[in-house]
């Protein structure tokens, strides 16, 4: 829970003003309502702005699953369905879904509150990163990721 309040820290941040509504292990629920700070020139959420909130929930999520906080992100995706204006409130949800070795896997979905429809939907795995490890000279050294 302090990960999401941290962001309030952070003006003009992209993250700014998100509240949180549940946070379980491994499930995380949020509301945000689209301020000026994360609008395109279309007057619509901007695509890299539901890409970091995705990303940021979704690791917050995998985190709140345990297995320790030093993760790196190793494969992100998500699909665009619709968009929300500003003054829209919207909410995030996220949860694990699945666990392999040092992996875990997680599903965000962003929908606007008042009629419920899907506006992104995205997965996010992430690795430990002491699992990390690359070869020099034949000899395992961690990454600096």
């Amino acid at each position: 829970l302090w990960y999401i309040q941290s962001f309030d820290y952070f003006p003009g941040s992209i993250l700014q003003g998100i509240q949180a509504i549940h946070v379980g292990k491994g499930i995380v629920q949020c509301k945000l309502i689209i301020e000026d700070r994360v609008l395109g020139e279309d007057e619509t959420i901007h695509t890299g702005a539901i890409a970091a909130i995705m990303e940021n929930i979704g690791a917050t999520t995998i985190f709140s699953a345990g297995g320790g906080s030093d993760h790196a992100s190793v494969d992100f995706n998500y699909s665009l369905y619709s968009t929300a204006k500003k003054q829209d409130e919207v909410k995030i949800e996220a949860r694990v879904i699945g666990r392999k070795d040092d992996l875990t896997s997680a599903v965000i979905e962003i929908r606007r509150e008042c009629d419920e429809e899907l506006i992104a939907t995205g997965r996010l795995w992430m690795v430990q990163r002491r699992s990390l490890n690359v070869k020099h000279n034949g000899v395992d050294v961690p990454t600096k990721l």
